[in-house]
């Protein structure tokens, strides 16, 4: 009875760590924003759930001639983007660029995305109007903080990137390395609605090529969600974790109660 007793023991201390673990690495627009750092308050922003797979969620919040804006993605030691396009597309678009160097500091740069190689996006350029930009790295996930001064809302065509992993741009002349995901959605930051318009590939010719995000469908209309929605993938995390334990309890349930 005593191994019986303590191998429960063990499979329940597993089950705990591994529920530990998912939500030390989860986020969504239904919990709650405690981060320190941001120089700006984080308890009425509006929330949003932009890149479903990659799960990347978007908070923001109009206070007179600023924007204030957070990026949430998880940390994986790759740099992550959200760029502002005027046409939808990557070339000219200015983007805000994050990530954390192994045991070292955060950084958070503007990008000009003049082309599709290295040399031609060029760091501490770009026709955004922004200040206060701050990344925190807190339970294996980045927090992109900015603040766009505009009194209109910022362009709708956004643009969402993850670069390759262990591939971070470095000083002195900080080039990104190619990325190893991107998608383009638009967001209408007055209603919350955002629309996914494909993930694309390399080419700015297949920019609009059709995403596993959700793009038009056949019919001609548009996939779209709504302000603090929760991201599908998460929720299906939490799934798989509710029913790991209840096999496990009643695993342990069998395991302790029946008789040999």
């Amino acid at each position: 009875m005593e191994k019986k007793t303590s191998l429960a023991a063990t499979f329940f201390i597993c089950f705990l760590g591994f529920s530990a673990f998912v939500n030390s690495q989860s986020d969504s627009c239904t919990s709650k924003l405690t981060l320190t750092g941001i120089p700006f308050a984080t308890t009425s922003l509006t929330c949003q759930s932009v890149w479903t797979s990659q799960d990347f969620i978007l908070r923001y919040q109009q206070s007179g001639s600023v924007w204030n804006l957070i990026l949430s993605t998880p940390n994986t030691n790759a740099y992550v983007a959200i760029g502002f396009s005027p046409d939808g597309r990557m070339v000219g678009s200015s983007s805000i660029v994050g990530w954390v160097p192994s045991g070292g500091k955060g950084v958070i740069k503007q990008y000009y995305l003049g082309g599709l190689d290295s040399q031609s996006c060029q760091p501490d350029k770009g026709s955004l109007k922004v200040s206060n930009m701050t990344i925190v790295s807190q339970s294996s996930r980045l927090y992109l903080a900015f603040q766009l001064n505009t009194n209109q809302p910022p362009q709708s065509n956004l643009i969402y990137a993850v670069g390759p992993k262990s591939s971070l741009p470095s000083s002195p002349d900080y080039l990104m390395a190619q990325h190893q995901s991107k998608t383009s959605t638009t967001l209408n930051f007055a209603t919350g609605q955002s629309t996914s318009k494909g993930n694309g590939s390399d080419s700015e010719d297949n920019d609009d090529s059709e995403s596993s995000e959700g793009s038009e469908r056949s019919d001609g209309s548009s996939k779209s969600s709504t302000s603090l929605s929760s991201s599908s993938g998460l929720r299906n995390t939490y799934e798989v974790v509710q029913i790991l334990g209840l096999g496990i309890l009643m695993f342990i349930n069998g395991f302790l109660f029946t008789s040999p």
